[in-house]
């Protein structure tokens, strides 16, 4: 252990921290851990909680990308504590490379039981290609890659650069499972990536991925690649148009195909609901259950990593799946521990269901923490969770997200019900503009332009309370009751 691993601060503002280059926020410093497909094991687990003891804070979260982020950093994490982390695997020992975003796949890949193709070793491939050449370092550190195996579980709908989703192949007597679609962010920040009518084999899934790679290095020399603030894959691709961006790809692709980018849209169908993986479900294995367990505000606590970590390695397989929901899975349980393994996560203190008010929150880190943020948004959404829990029991799951500011950095999608922090108002009278899904703008549809924080409970209590009482069927969702309204009823009634 003779290796020398060195923090370099930034500047405030800087984008994207890693574990290397943690960046200044209003609540101290805020770093990142890189968790390549969002799978941890026993032993990075308890390193996490030692870590944790270690700088002196009770949780770290679960990010939309299956990252943990540690905010309020008091220093530089030291070369030793580094070391630590790059020797079991929760640092790149290439610090080029731990900057690039995380590489995500579906939180079940290889164990749903509807999935087309297992693609963990595809993004373990390309991981490892990104780890082998540290040019590639040279990357935005935006620039982010996802693997779809085309389960129940998608992340179809997830705002990537790169997405290759498995798919039946057509045209073939008997249709093979061997088969990705590409797709790619040429939309506004924040939208899921389109299908650019490219169908490849596994095997030319890690050429493609190169290709594009190195023509978004070339489009950064373009647009001046010493500054800080590299332009993203969807700028290049606008720079160049689509098409011709196809022909410099193809010049670079090492494989067979020969192909033409062009926007077919995206298969809205597999867009997944944020809750699916909550619960108990059975997977592909014979006698093998996973468990989705909720992480309010994406919050692990020391106690229950150490918990969870525990939980998996004697009932499990020793892993833990992280979700670009901020949640967790356990996977590779026997029907016969279900009981005992419920019954611990609940010691713990978590939730384990789609329907209670914990599940379906999003939120920013809120003013406390980002000095982009008019509102303290943790603290107003951990309010409404306890106010629901004692006033409402929920019989579906309905997504409500508090945003800071306008970036909406904490959910890109829009949500059933968002609020958020008017810009205009003091910090003392923090108060929110409330939305409801529908109509064009980012949010949704206004419900109220100047909501007081110490109100939103109540006003959130009497939509759902609304929704309970005039929806058409138990089965009939938020968005499709809201929808109903047109934009008049559901202000009427709140």
């Amino acid at each position: 252990m003779g290796r020398k691993l060195e923090l370099v601060s930034v500047k405030e503002g800087s984008i994207c921290p890693d574990i290397y280059h943690p960046a200044v926020a209003r609540d101290g410093l805020l770093t990142r851990l890189r968790i390549p497909g969002g799978v941890l094991n026993g032993i990075q687990c308890v390193a996490v909680a030692e870590l944790l003891e270690t700088i002196g804070l009770e949780y770290i979260q679960v990010t939309n990308r299956a990252n943990l982020q540690l905010r309020a950093l008091s220093r530089d994490l030291d070369s030793e504590l580094l070391v630590k982390l790059a020797d079991c695997g929760l640092a790149e020992s290439n610090s080029t490379i731990d900057g690039i975003r995380n590489i995500m796949l579906s939180p079940t890949a290889g164990i749903d039981e509807s999935e087309l193709i297992d693609v963990r070793s595809l993004a373990e491939a390309w991981h490892q290609y990104l780890t082998d050449r540290p040019e590639l370092g040279a990357l935005s550190n935006k620039f982010s890659v996802g693997f779809d195996g085309g389960g129940s579980v998608s992340i179809i709908d997830r705002p990537n650069d790169i997405t290759l989703l498995a798919r039946f192949s057509k045209g073939e007597a008997t249709p093979t499972t061997d088969e990705f679609s590409l797709h790619l962010a040429i939309g506004d920040r924040g939208d899921a990536p389109v299908d650019v009518g490219v169908r490849l084999s596994w095997a030319e899934c890690l050429p493609m991925l190169a290709a594009i790679a190195h023509s978004y290095l070339r489009g950064i020399e373009l647009f001046g690649g010493d500054s800080r603030r590299k332009p993203r894959l969807r700028e290049i691709i606008r720079h160049w148009g689509l098409m011709e961006f196809g022909e410099i790809v193809q010049r670079e692709f090492k494989g067979s195909s020969r192909f033409v980018f062009k926007n077919l849209g995206l298969e809205s169908e597999l867009r997944a609901d944020i809750c699916t993986h909550l619960g108990v479900y059975r997977q592909r294995q014979v006698d093998r259950y996973y468990l989705g367990v909720v992480l309010p505000l994406g919050r692990w606590t020391r106690s229950q990593i150490r918990g969870l970590g525990s939980v998996a390695d004697r009932y499990g397989s020793g892993m833990i799946r992280l979700t670009p929901w901020q949640n967790i899975i356990i996977p590779d349980v026997a029907e016969s521990n279900l009981a005992q393994v419920q019954e611990l996560i609940a010691d713990l203190g978590l939730i384990q269901t789609a329907n209670h008010p914990s599940s379906l929150l999003r939120a920013c880190a809120g003013n406390s923490g980002c000095q982009f943020a008019a509102t303290d948004t943790q603290g107003d959404a951990i309010a409404l969770i306890e106010y629901l829990d004692s006033k409402l029991t929920l019989d579906r799951s309905i997504n409500i997200h508090f945003s800071g500011c306008e970036k909406s950095c904490a959910q890109h999608d829009r949500a059933d019900i968002a609020l958020w922090g008017c810009p205009e108002t003091d910090r003392d009278s923090s108060s929110y503009r409330l939305c409801v899904s529908g109509g064009t703008d980012k949010f949704g549809r206004l419900i109220s332009d100047n909501l007081k924080a110490a109100d939103v409970p109540m006003a959130i209590e009497h939509l759902i309370t609304t929704y309970h009482h005039h929806r058409t069927s138990p089965t009939e969702s938020f968005r499709a009751f809201t929808d109903r309204f047109q934009g008049s009823g559901v202000r009427d009634e709140g």
